[in-house]
C-alpha cells in the first residue's frame, strides 16, 4: 500500500481527528493491514484564517517545509488536515514532488452524489472568504448557503473559543440557532468545511445533516493507499 503523509497542526486535534478517521475506515484484521501514516504535526503554521484577511503572515512557507519532510520520509501523496489551508494550495503545487489530495474537491464531488441540490457552508471567515468552497460547489452544480455576517461570527467563535481553546464547556446555542436560521433558508445539509468542527460536533453533541469534509478526505485516502474502505458515509441517496 502507499503511504501517506499528513500536513497536520492546523490545528492538533484536527490532525487526530484525520488519522483516526483513515484508521477507522481502514477495512484492517491486524496491525499489519493498516495504512503507513506519517504525520507533520506543524503548529508552527500561522494562522489561515489571519493570512488571508491581511492580519497575519504567509502559512505558505511552513507548508512547504511540511511537504518537504513528508515525502523525504517516504510519503506517497498528500492530505491537509486544515481546509482553509487548501487557499494556499495553488502556489505550493509548482514545489511538491508528490501528489495532494484536495479536501474542497473530494467534498463538493461527494455531495454531487448524494444530489444535494442546496448546501450550507460552515467554515471559518477566512475559509468562506477566499471562496474555494463555494467555486467546488458550483462546478458540481450545487448551490452555496453561506452563513450570514453573524452566524459566520458564531461558528467561527466556537472554532476558535471553543474547540481551539480546549473550552469543554462551551455554549452552543448561537451555533444551533445559526443552523435552523440556515435550514429554513433551504440548506439540505451541511458541510462542515474547517476540520475543527466535525470535533465540535461531537465535543459538544451537536446534531444536524453534517457532511463531515474530514471524514470524506480520510475515506478518498484510504482508497488511494489501495486499502479497502470501511465507508462511515451515507452512500447515493434516490432523490
Amino acid at each position: 500500500m502507499k503511504t501517506i503523509g499528513i500536513i497536520g497542526g492546523m490545528g492538533p486535534m484536527a490532525t487526530v481527528d484525520l488519522m483516526q478517521k483513515i484508521i477507522c475506515a481502514t477495512e484492517a484484521r491486524e496491525d499489519q493491514e493498516h495504512i503507513h501514516i506519517l504525520v507533520d504535526n506543524n503548529t508552527n503554521v500561522p494562522d489561515r484564517t489571519a493570512a488571508i484577511l491581511g492580519q497575519g503572515p504567509s502559512p505558505v512557507p511552513e507548508l512547504l517545509k511540511s511537504a518537504e519532510r513528508l515525502t523525504s520520509q517516504g510519503a506517497d501523496f498528500l492530505v491537509m488536515a486544515c481546509n482553509t489551508a487548501h487557499y494556499f494550495l495553488p502556489p505550493l503545487l509548482p514545489y511538491l514532488q508528490i501528489p495532494v489530495i484536495s479536501m474542497i474537491e473530494a467534498t463538493a464531488e461527494y455531495c454531487k452524489t448524494q444530489g444535494y441540490q442546496k448546501v450550507g457552508l460552515l467554515a471559518t471567515t477566512g475559509t468562506c472568504r477566499t471562496g474555494i468552497y463555494q467555486r467546488a460547489l458550483e462546478h458540481a452544480g450545487i448551490e452555496p448557503l453561506l452563513p450570514t455576517e453573524a452566524q459566520g461570527a458564531a461558528i467561527h467563535a466556537m472554532i476558535y473559543d471553543g474547540v481551539k481553546a480546549g473550552k469543554a464547556d462551551y455554549d452552543t446555542q448561537p451555533v444551533c440557532q445559526a443552523l435552523h436560521e440556515m435550514e429554513a433558508a433551504g440548506a439540505e445539509a451541511f458541510i462542515l468545511g474547517c476540520t475543527e468542527i466535525p470535533v465540535a460536533v461531537a465535543m459538544y453533541h451537536i446534531t444536524g445533516n453534517f457532511i463531515d469534509a474530514t471524514q470524506v478526505l480520510a475515506e478518498k485516502a484510504v482508497r488511494l493507499a489501495g486499502a479497502t474502505c470501511r465507508s462511515q458515509l451515507p452512500q447515493p441517496a434516490a432523490r
